[in-house]
């Protein structure tokens, strides 16, 4: 992992961040503020949202730079982190 990756535990599903990859879109910041809320520390509260509704909204990030890994869902799509 780079050292620019930052994850971000939850109870269902994990968050990782990479800055290098980040075009500053701000999709996940406009479009989930309980979740991705630059104001708090840490910015990404995985436990903030469902981790359906999470993965989805990860699923829209234009660079890629926001990944996730459910931990529960044996169903789930992991996504590599």
């Amino acid at each position: 992992m780079s050292s620019e990756q930052k994850v971000y535990y939850g109870k269902d599903i994990n968050v990782t961040f990479n800055s290098e990859k980040c075009i500053h879109s701000g999709v996940c910041v406009k479009g989930f503020p309980s979740v991705f809320n630059l104001s708090k520390r840490p910015w990404v509260n995985p436990d903030a949202a469902t981790a359906e509704e999470l993965a989805r909204h990860i699923d829209k990030c234009p660079s890629g730079a926001l990944k996730y890994a459910r931990l529960s869902d044996e169903h789930s799509t992991m996504q590599e982190v």
